[in-house]
């Protein structure tokens, strides 16, 4: 799984290729922008460059987190389509994206005990093609406390097919077997 990134710039990278038209109206025109997994689109007003290129996708808003036991210093892990995962679902209308984070923890996870919203971590976003429409996904990410039974039950509906408590040590299984996004979590998740 490559990470492909998208420099949105006033100022030019010189080693990152550079794109004429960063605005692709749908997912394949994307990816064919992309020689290598970086390039930028140079242009005097960036966020304005980047505001546009967002309208050219139906957007979707997700809230989750990594979920710290300070009892086995252990963290949530979710297996879903046979990669690891963090728990993470769409915000519902009227609610916030750390409420959303702690609920869709719980159905996910399937947890009993209190969880605690410690901190923000980072936003991710991907795109990807669902029934021939482009989407934009936002993830919030949030680094969470539990207290409580460490037993957990996967949402299967939502195709997970396990719930795990793993040790820092042992994440380096999950980071071979996950998405890049997921993986720039955890790199935020312990920056110092």
């Amino acid at each position: 799984m490559d990470k492909q990134v998208i420099h949105f710039t006033s100022v030019p990278i010189s080693t990152v290729d550079i794109v004429e038209n960063a605005m692709p109206l749908n997912i394949l025109a994307l990816k064919g922008l992309f020689k290598n997994q970086e390039i930028q689109a140079v242009n005097q007003h960036p966020k304005a460059e980047l505001k546009s290129f967002f309208k050219q996708f139906n957007k979707l808003k997700t809230a989750g987190g990594l979920v710290y036991h300070p009892g086995t210093d252990a963290y949530l892990w979710i297996k879903r389509w046979g990669l690891w995962d963090l728990p993470k679902g769409k915000i519902e209308h009227g609610e916030s994206s750390k409420d959303a984070a702690i609920r869709e923890i719980y159905e996910e996870c399937g947890l009993t005990g209190k969880l605690e919203l410690k901190h923000r971590i980072c936003s991710t976003y991907h795109v990807y093609e669902y029934k021939n429409k482009s989407i934009l996904k936002k993830n919030n990410w949030y680094y969470l406390e539990y207290d409580g039974d460490l037993k957990t039950n996967p949402q299967t509906e939502e195709s997970i097919t396990a719930v795990s408590w793993m040790k820092k040590k042992d994440f380096e299984n999950c980071l071979s077997q996950t998405y890049p996004s997921i993986q720039e979590v955890i790199e935020h998740a312990f920056e110092s």
